[in-house]
């Protein structure tokens, strides 16, 4: 291997508005090499690596690629020094085929100035065969799955032929069986077709699989920098977290068989159809929703709330039969639900305090429509405050936001509202790091013991699920197939039924 790294940071330093988020990073990823960049949410890896690609200016340091000093004021003065990056949320146009969307802004065309469709399905077929995948490239993106979307992002990045390629929490979204071969081809990505890969994730047992080196930072410095044939899992998550920020998640045994459920769902009909479900929330409960990839959970709760189309819908809350209503209809009525996309939660392109106070344009709104800009300002603060965001203003865009505190203005926002009965979270922990989700954990707690909202907790992970959670749903293909009372969970048993309905359809 060559002894010159492929990317070299010395002093790598940005501050905003006072605060420092990248202190004097010294850095470097080797050739043909996977480097696992990890910490806290906040910690400086977004930061770094924005820097890396030219979305943020650099204060103080240098970046070296190949041994030359580049100073990048655009991304594209990244991307033609060779560097590619895979955000976590997808960045794909939906309607656009894999094929077109792996060469858009970069398409072929032909002498009279239009788009050469041949050309382009050529050279995806290419990337394709050089990258040894077998995603289809001539239907939409929309009708793949995740795994298969992923696959379309890097084979987009490998379009303009990168030295080294920044994946960021790439297997938040895909499924249980997904991980294992996306894994292994991050590595053949090393291996066959000599790239350099930065991988950030909160996933610690992944980065013991596939990694070569892993750098810690915490508080925007580095805190670690070591092979990972010389450590363990112990070794990151000491230089990653202070064992402070992981609070112990206390239970209360409640009776919640006298208490009348206030959020109740028999069956529903949509996407073509008819979905058992016999579901109960009672106020003060956090009920969790657990089941394998397509088994419907999201679906659910978006149909719940009015966001998806429903043939048949019929529930009850608070003793109010609901037939139809919309997602307006459903936050006046005290149902809110935080999307699994967190970007489809947010205005990423307004301010904090836009973006907080969008569920409350009536109470910040004169009777002459003025929007009253110091009360909103006011009370956006509060609820920042409260929730123990690190922000730098409430007037910065919340796109600015790490992960983890960006889900604290959405949760924080949503408990604000008047008459809150029921708050679906869907997936409200992807992509963050331990401190982070014990925060939200915390959180989750004290809507149901402290306000005595009833919670609905969507994950794909049952270990936080046990943690957390008084019952337990299992979803597949859209029905509940079982539930669990907290003094029965059994983490083998749930499982084995999640896995067990797709081997009963399978027969």
């Amino acid at each position: 291997m060559d002894s010159q790294p492929v990317v070299k940071v010395t002093g790598l330093t940005k501050r905003f508005a006072g605060m420092t988020a990248v202190d004097h990073v010294d850095f470097e990823v080797g050739q043909n090499e996977i480097h696992a960049l990890i910490g806290e949410n906040g910690a400086g890896k977004s930061t770094l690596c924005k820097m890396l690609t030219g979305l943020y200016s650099v204060d103080e340091g240098t970046i070296e690629i190949l041994g030359e000093k580049k100073v990048f004021h655009t991304p594209a003065d990244s991307i033609r020094a060779g560097i590619g990056m895979l955000y976590q949320e997808r960045n794909l146009v939906p309607f656009l085929t894999a094929a077109e969307n792996i060469s858009l802004g970069y398409e072929a065309v032909n002498g009279l100035g239009m788009i050469d469709n041949k050309e382009l399905m050529k050279r995806a077929q290419a990337l394709r065969k050089q990258l040894n995948v077998d995603t289809p490239l001539n239907v939409p993106v929309e009708e793949l799955g995740a795994g298969e979307q992923q696959l379309v992002e890097i084979m987009r990045a490998f379009y303009m032929k990168p030295r080294m390629l920044i994946l960021d929490e790439p297997t938040a979204s895909l499924g249980e069986g997904e991980i294992e071969p996306f894994l292994k081809f991050v590595k053949s990505l090393k291996e066959e077709n000599n790239v350099s890969i930065i991988y950030i994730t909160h996933k610690l047992e992944e980065i013991m699989k596939i990694a070569d080196k892993v750098t810690v930072l915490a508080d925007g410095a580095v805190t670690l920098n070591a092979n990972i044939a010389d450590l363990n899992l112990d070794d990151c998550v000491r230089a990653m977290i202070r064992s402070d920020k992981i609070k112990s998640i206390e239970i209360p045994q409640k009776d919640f068989d006298s208490l009348e459920p206030v959020l109740k769902v028999g069956s529903m009909e949509y996407d073509g159809a008819v979905h058992e479900l016999n579901v109960e929330v009672r106020r003060g409960e956090v009920v969790g929703f657990y089941g394998l990839v397509g088994s419907g959970r999201t679906e659910m709760m978006e149909t719940l709330f009015g966001v998806r189309r429903a043939t048949r819908k019929e529930f009850w809350l608070d003793g109010e039969t609901i037939t139809f209503a919309d997602s307006c209809d459903m936050i006046q009525r005290g149902l809110i639900l935080t999307p699994e996309l967190r970007a489809n939660g947010i205005f990423p392109l307004l301010s904090l305090t836009d973006n907080i106070c969008s569920l409350f344009t009536k109470r910040f709104s004169s009777k002459l429509d003025v929007f009253r800009g110091a009360q909103a300002k006011a009370f956006s603060n509060m609820v920042l405050d409260k929730n123990l965001v690190r922000y730098m203003s409430s007037n910065q865009q919340i796109s600015d936001l790490s992960g983890g505190n960006m889900q604290k203005v959405i949760i924080g926002r949503s408990v604000e509202g008047d008459g809150l009965r029921v708050m679906i979270l869907d997936e409200p922990t992807v992509g963050m790091d331990l401190g982070a989700k014990s925060e939200i954990y915390l959180k989750i707690r004290h809507l149901s013991d402290e306000q005595n909202i009833g919670v609905i907790f969507v994950s794909s992970e049952l270990d936080e699920l046990i943690a957390v959670c008084d019952r337990i749903y299992v979803m597949y293909r859209g029905n509940s197939i079982a539930s669990f009372r907290r003094s029965e969970f059994n983490k083998e048993q749930i499982l084995s039924y999640a896995v067990k309905g797709a081997a009963l359809d399978e027969q």
